[in-house]
């Protein structure tokens, strides 16, 4: 299965792929070159200096959105993942008071 990341654009896209054996991983199109990234921040890193921009970390948002719908438990237990799930529920926890 392929999930193809909103706002995605012909010189710049990001497509999570799901994949019956072995890791999922996503596949990053930037500047003419195709790049296989395990991770979010691995993503970010592909765009360089703009990995900071609000675009770029919606795209990192996206990722690890895609992790916790679709990501195996290897994923899931990735110590990038938890650090990004626990800054989560505390973001969610100062909402709610």
């Amino acid at each position: 299965m392929e999930y193809i990341a909103p706002n995605s654009s012909n010189s710049c896209n990001v497509t999570y792929m799901r994949t019956r054996t072995g890791p999922n991983w996503f596949r990053v199109y930037y500047k003419n070159a195709a790049y296989v990234r395990f991770t979010p921040k691995e993503v970010g890193r592909v765009f360089g200096i703009a990995k900071f921009t609000p675009s770029v970390n919606e795209i990192r948002e996206w990722c690890y959105t895609m992790i916790k719908e679709y990501g195996s438990d290897l994923d899931k237990s990735n110590p990038e993942y938890l650090k990004h799930e626990e800054k989560e529920q505390q973001n969610t926890d100062k909402m709610v008071v």
